[in-house]
């Protein structure tokens, strides 16, 4: 951590923060706000999923793409997937795209949907599988969890279709596997909005410790966490994310993710760094 920067300071200013961006008010134009429409476990655990995978580019192409996905759904997530024809579906799907910062079209959406609903048939849930790859007792993080979770995931049977066989890089883009390096922003926001539970995160998988989590590595949670010396690193990948964890850790070791409402909250909000709030 940056010793020019007054750590009980910074403590408090992170801590004021939380209290100002960490309301319900955060939901209303987030992809946290899909999950929230649904009163079930399982209907909440899938379109987590989903909405976190889809969280690529601006914020309100993100959730306009996400509520034409959950129309395709019919507003039932886990039955669709559970229950969905993967060769019946190919025509319903195939106009759907969402651009980001590259088009991710339709057929790449319904590949992950195949494999995810092997893995629902298997688990049951998405928590049973992450939870096999998780040991609490061994693991300093989440990422052993992450590696065996996008794993499995990929090693389950591809589509019916020829283009599709074996799973192209591009759709295993969209959840990313921390051995490779990436910072797996999408997956570890996934895992805040599930693990943590409080006025705004949804606490569904209460056997993992909030502890164990990683800052979701985005844009303005890399700039910012730079200008507040939480890190040095200029690349944005899982070295980084783990270092400006292990800085949040210094001021609460228990829960150092709730600190990504206040870093990301003032850089989504526009507003400066001011010690003098």
């Amino acid at each position: 951590m940056n010793k020019l920067l007054n750590k009980d300071k910074l403590k408090e200013y992170l801590d004021f923060l939380v209290d100002k961006y960490k309301t319900p008010d955060f939901i209303k134009n987030d992809p946290l706000r899909f999950p929230y429409r649904y009163d079930d476990y399982h209907n909440r655990e899938v379109m987590a999923f989903i909405a976190s995978m889809m969280a690529q580019g601006k914020r309100t192409n993100i959730v306009s793409s996400i509520e034409k996905l959950e129309n395709l759904m019919y507003k039932r997530p886990y039955d669709f997937i559970t229950n969905f024809d993967y060769n019946r579906e190919i025509e319903r799907f195939k106009d759907f795209n969402h651009f980001a910062y590259k088009n991710i079209p339709g057929l790449d959406i319904l590949t992950i949907f195949y494999l995810l609903q092997q893995v629902l048939h298997k688990y049951k849930n998405l928590k049973e599988l992450f939870l096999q790859g998780l040991n609490i007792n061994k693991h300093k993080n989440v990422k052993e969890a992450l590696i065996f979770f996008t794993e499995m995931l990929f090693s389950f049977e591809a589509p019916p279709n020829n283009d599709y066989m074996p799973i192209p890089n591009r759709v295993k883009s969209l959840l990313p596997n921390p051995r490779k390096g990436s910072a797996c922003k999408r997956l570890n926001m996934f895992l805040r909005w599930v693990v943590r539970k409080d006025n705004v995160d949804l606490g569904l998988w209460t056997e993992v410790p909030t502890s164990m989590l990683i800052i979701p590595l985005d844009f303005h949670v890399s700039k910012l966490s730079r200008e507040l010396g939480l890190t040095k690193r200029n690349q944005d990948n899982w070295i980084t994310a783990e270092e400006i964890t292990d800085n949040l850790k210094i001021f609460d070791s228990n829960d150092p993710t709730k600190y990504d409402f206040a870093i990301f909250g003032i850089g989504i909000s526009g507003d400066k760094i001011n010690f003098n709030y």
